[in-house]
């Protein structure tokens, strides 16, 4: 007779092993042990190697529980196959998993039983279902457990402390597994997810997109599943409802980039402007119109030579300009800027305009909230003046 410690799936492979170490007592382990007949040194030794077990599984559980508090908060993860393969029960729970397993084989039975073996023919049976510790029947004890020799009890107190370490590990995977079900089924919140990804890439990855052309090998469909799935829906509302923790970072990064290289074709904008501002025409034009013309944003008694970097770090924050995204900004604006003939100033640095953002946060002087005021009159006048949308 074969028995076997495989798991065909993350909930019916949890629940299996659950159900046995749940039955695990006093009495199923004499049980066993009468018919394992092991002498004490054996019985030393075995409790030994529990008590490794059991220590490796409670760091391994250590590591899942903030494992688990960062799992379902990303759209896309690399260990998105921790908690949903056939091999389920988390890599992060690999030697805990093998060493329940090499328990469990311990204590299944040796002899042949011929009526086992006509009720199960040849295949493997489960030996969580057939090890001694687990059995659904069992004989009880002719003496009481605190008759017996002491390294029983060590040995009973090692197995149950690695169980219940166990029992908590699998409760936590089931809890992620429930979590992220419930996360699909919110089609908002996929979105919002995906665009807090979206967001957090583009700030990362800013400067390579610049350099990426847009028939790039790596953004084939054929190369990416993410790309190939993201064309068969309408919008990335839609898809994100069925993608969340389907692919890998690495791919979905490559989606994004393609994305934006897609806008950037589509449409009369630059990639510096779909990562600054978004891919909206209109609220581009706005920014551009802004920075072409922002000598007339600055006080009348400005006179220096030099832009004023506290000005640009104003403007940054009313736009709403993100972090890792500031250098990018500077580049954009200065470049617009010099554009335009008769600009009154001189560029400045990316450390300069950085060096206000705390300054211009506070506002103690309030002078953001009167740029803010300047701003928004220049923006009004634009929208009602006949001329106020030209690009000059």
């Amino acid at each position: 007779m074969t028995f076997t410690t495989e798991i065909h799936s993350s909930a019916s492979g949890f629940d299996m092993i659950l159900a046995a170490v749940q039955k695990f007592n006093h009495d199923r382990l004499l049980y066993a042990l009468q018919y394992k007949n092991w002498d004490e040194a054996r019985l030393e030794k075995m409790a030994a190697e529990v008590t490794r077990y059991r220590e490796r599984m409670e760091h391994e559980y250590d590591r899942l529980v903030e494992f688990s508090k960062e799992f379902n908060k990303e759209f896309a993860t690399n260990d998105n196959e921790c908690y949903n393969t056939a091999l389920a029960m988390l890599r992060k729970l690999r030697s805990g998993i093998s060493e329940t397993k090499r328990i469990f084989r311990q204590f299944c039975p040796r002899a042949r039983s011929e009526s086992l073996v006509h009720a199960i023919a040849s295949k493997p049976v489960s030996a969580y279902s057939y090890a001694y510790i687990s059995a659904e029947t069992y004989q009880l004890p002719l003496f009481s457990f605190d008759d017996y020799p002491p390294c029983i009890s060590t040995l009973y107190n090692e197995m149950e402390r690695f169980f219940f370490t166990l029992m908590r590990s699998i409760q936590l995977c089931k809890q992620v597994l429930e979590d992220e079900c419930a996360i699909r089924s919110d089609g908002k919140y996929c979105q919002f997810l995906y665009e807090s990804f979206r967001n957090r890439v583009l700030k990362e990855i800013a400067d390579i997109i610049m350099l990426i052309p847009k028939d790039s090998a790596m953004l084939e469909e054929d190369a990416n599943s993410a790309i190939q799935s993201r064309r068969k829906y309408a919008d990335d509302g839609a898809w994100a409802s069925v993608s969340f923790h389907s692919y890998t970072k690495k791919d979905v990064k490559h989606l994004i980039v393609k994305q934006v290289l897609e806008e950037e074709k589509g449409c009369d904008l630059t990639k510096e402007e779909i990562l600054l501002f978004g891919n909206d025409g209109d609220r581009v034009e706005q920014w551009r119109h802004v920075i072409r013309h922002f000598d007339s944003l600055l006080p009348s008694a400005y006179r220096r030579r030099n832009l004023p970097a506290k000005y640009i770090q104003m403007f940054f924050r009313y736009v709403g300009i993100q972090y890792k995204l500031e250098s990018v900004a500077v580049d954009y604006f200065n470049g617009l800027y010099t554009s335009v003939p008769g600009h009154r100033h001189t560029v400045v640095s990316y450390q300069a305009v950085n060096s206000y953002k705390k300054e211009v946060i506070m506002d103690a002087k309030g002078e953001y909230t009167d740029f803010v005021k300047r701003l928004n009159a220049f923006l009004s006048s634009r929208s009602t003046s006949a001329d106020g949308f030209s690009a000059s």
